[in-house]
């Protein structure tokens, strides 16, 4: 089966996406491929007490929180040159959902690990910026903070950090307190 070339001379798709073969996991930005790394128990905490958070808060509404693995396109073609697979995004409303999520989320949440901040704080910035991503929040499990990006209409802009002590509310649920000493 076809593999991505290493050298990201060439532009994939979707439809190329969906013929490599392997137990790599990969993503495609302005389809240049980027394998993504295991992640550590440290980072799989975090997302899962994030996860915890969201679907007991989410449960008997019109939302639903998906944690990776899981391919998310911001439009349904299969010539679509953008699929990653965010630590934790939330759906609203009506959107694709077979193989894959298709549409835009309402918050996307990436954990940082080292070998992923520079795709999460550049790449994955800028394409959720140019999708319209209305919060994005970035959690450093590090330095135990998580910075809150949300869209003006023209870029994601960032809005706060919060640390432990402190409590953050999403844009679109200000009603759900996250205690963000319980995220770390």
């Amino acid at each position: 089966m076809a593999k991505p070339k290493r050298d990201r001379s060439e532009a994939y798709t979707y439809a190329d996406y969906l013929t490599w073969d392997g137990p790599e996991r990969w993503e495609l930005i302005d389809g240049i491929p980027y394998m993504l790394a295991s992640p550590t128990p440290e980072h799989q905490q975090v997302v899962l007490q994030l996860g915890a958070e969201f679907a007991m808060y989410l449960r008997g509404k019109d939302c639903q929180a998906y944690i990776a693995p899981m391919d998310l396109c911001f439009e349904e073609s299969l010539q679509t040159r953008d699929v990653v697979q965010p630590d934790l995004f939330v759906m609203c409303g009506r959107y694709g959902r077979d193989k894959r999520i298709v549409g835009v989320p309402v918050l996307v949440i990436e954990v940082l690990s080292p070998s992923t901040a520079t795709q999460d704080l550049i790449r994955k910035l800028n394409l959720y910026q140019r999708v319209q991503v209305p919060e994005y929040w970035v959690v450093d499990p590090g330095e135990q903070v998580i910075h809150v990006y949300r869209h003006d209409g023209t870029a994601l802009r960032w809005m706060a950090e919060f640390k432990r002590g402190d409590t953050l509310c999403p844009a679109r649920f200000p009603d759900l307190a996250l205690d963000v000493g319980t995220i770390f």
